[in-house]
């Protein structure tokens, strides 16, 4: 047995969320590593937008559609050894990305690490909630979300900084790292938990809401360069509405449905969900978006397209201190609302900017401050409705949201900035890199009359995708206002905790672990 301290509380448990923090900021830092590397990534493997797109999107979409069946997995057989299990994949599928020569290739490197990531990502909050007490939990529950946040900020700078100095395959190289160090740690120190009473995997279900998931991001996706009336456009949002329709229907018939029917009539769950979903829509679509748009408009090298997001950072950071003390001032609702339409203001700022950085500056600060603010509290509301054995289903269900905004939105704004580019350069050699490398080896004034046309179709095109992604965080501030418990109503909004099937209600926290395990 592990000793306690007086509370009951394991004396290790800050040192556990240290492991477990640097296991998520792992998984979260990949992707920001990977946008700055797009361009490089487009030249080296002959790319364009949309495979760009899907080689960012398999891995949201693979980590969005097996994260339910993890979190059964990890609440089932033991939390620490599902998120052990999927660092190991992670850190494998990383090894895969580093021998790709070609999209195909990288594309299902990246389902394999987001395959990992998503045992990952539920594995450690559900830990979290397990190790902490509750006067302590909401603490750990922001440490947590502030270095996801950071790992957000962090990965454009990270990878800036190895695209600049080495080749692109070193965004995976370094994932490795934290890899070993949480594989080590985590068996020295991680305790195992496991709810007494699990749900069974429901694969059927994982299958449907996967195709669901995967049909839309493929519909929004071809719509960069098909009509909307298009086979492909069409089937593909056939294949969602039938996915999401049956599975809807599974899920209210099966007797251990991976989503807890109860939280789907919860105004707090809806509001937290919808909000932090358009909130990473916005994100993920403005990063891909603006990592792009520095290097093929502006010139700027990798590393000081990293340097350039960098403020982002510091802000996030800012946010998430500003958090607790807006959140006591105005629950959840004020400090979700007010973080939503300061990263919506920042969106449309980086959307209308003129030359130069500082609009750009500006932009990013007001991102970053409304991403820490909404981050923790939309995840705390969530995670307050269920009891602690129920913690790992229902941290997947909060992430599955995540990645599936982060998936959609790489593929609403991703397609919006194709789709003008494509239509404002007709006739162009390709993508915009294509097309630069072109006007380059033409040279003269043809040269340098083909590279400004793409550069300003670019800029124009970007700005009209970043459009849409501020309108869509604007959209989650008014959710949040609307759904999202105020500080007086915040006790009532989260206080009945949910509870599955044949559950007379919720245990004590301690009453959900198994003896610590190897």
């Amino acid at each position: 047995m592990h000793r306690t301290d007086g509370d009951g509380a394991d004396p290790r448990r800050w040192w556990m969320l240290g492991i477990l923090s640097l296991a998520l900021f792992a998984i979260v830092l990949n992707n920001g590593l990977l946008n700055v590397a797009i361009p490089v990534l487009m030249r080296d493997l002959g790319a364009d937008i949309g495979q760009a797109q899907w080689i960012v999107d398999s891995y949201a979409l693979a980590f969005a559609g097996v994260l339910l069946t993890a979190g059964a997995v990890a609440d089932r057989f033991g939390r620490k050894r599902a998120t052990l299990g999927g660092a190991a994949v992670f850190g494998a599928g990383s090894l895969i990305a580093l021998g790709a020569d070609g999209p195909g290739q990288l594309m299902a490197a990246r389902v394999v690490m987001g395959l990992g990531a998503a045992f990952i990502m539920p594995g450690t909050l559900a830990i979290i909630v397990d190790v902490f007490p509750e006067t302590e939990r909401a603490r750990a529950i922001g440490v947590w979300s502030g270095v996801s946040a950071l790992g957000v900020a962090a990965g454009p700078v990270v990878g800036g900084a190895l695209v600049g100095h080495f080749w692109w395959g070193s965004i995976f190289l370094v994932n490795l790292v934290p890899v070993v160090v949480v594989l080590v740690g985590g068996a020295l120190l991680l305790r195992e938990s496991a709810d007494r009473a699990p749900r069974p995997p429901d694969p059927v279900g994982a299958l449907l809401g996967t195709a669901a998931m995967a049909g839309l991001v493929f519909g929004v996706i071809q719509t960069s360069g098909h009509a909307l009336t298009s086979l492909p456009v069409v089937g593909g949002l056939a294949v969602a509405a039938a996915a999401g329709t049956v599975f809807v229907m599974w899920e209210r018939r099966h007797p251990h449905p991976m989503l807890d029917t109860d939280l789907l009539r919860r105004p707090a769950f809806i509001g937290a969900s919808a909000s932090i979903l358009l909130l990473m829509l916005g994100l993920a679509g403005t990063l891909f978006v603006l990592t792009q748009r520095l290097q093929f408009v502006l010139g700027y090298t990798p590393l000081r397209s990293g340097l350039a997001v960098m403020p982002v950072a510091l802000a996030v950071a800012l946010g998430t201190l500003l958090c607790p003390v807006l959140d006591r001032r105005a629950g959840a609702r004020g400090c979700v609302a007010v973080g939503l339409s300061a990263a919506a203001c920042g969106v449309l700022v980086l959307g209308q900017w003129g030359e130069g950085y500082p609009p750009v500056f500006v932009g990013l600060v007001l991102i970053g401050v409304g991403f820490g603010l909404s981050m923790a509290p939309t995840t705390h509301v969530v995670m307050s409705l269920v009891p602690p054995e129920r913690s790992g289903s229902t941290a997947s269900l909060d992430m599955t949201m995540q990645e599936l905004g982060t998936a959609l939105g790489v593929a609403v704004v991703g397609s919006v900035l194709a789709g003008r580019y494509a239509d404002a350069v007709a006739g162009a050699p390709g993508s915009v890199g294509e097309t630069l490398r072109a006007a380059e080896r033409a040279g003269g004034e043809a040269g340098h009359v083909l590279a400004a046309t793409a550069r300003q179709a670019f800029d124009d095109a970007a700005a009209a995708g970043l459009g849409v992604a501020a309108a869509a965080v604007a959209c989650g501030a008014v959710v949040a206002a609307l759904l999202l418990p105020g500080r007086a109503g915040a006790e009532a909004a989260v206080a009945p905790s949910v509870t599955g099937p044949r559950e007379a209600g919720p245990t004590p926290a301690h009453q959900g672990s198994a003896h610590p395990g190897a």
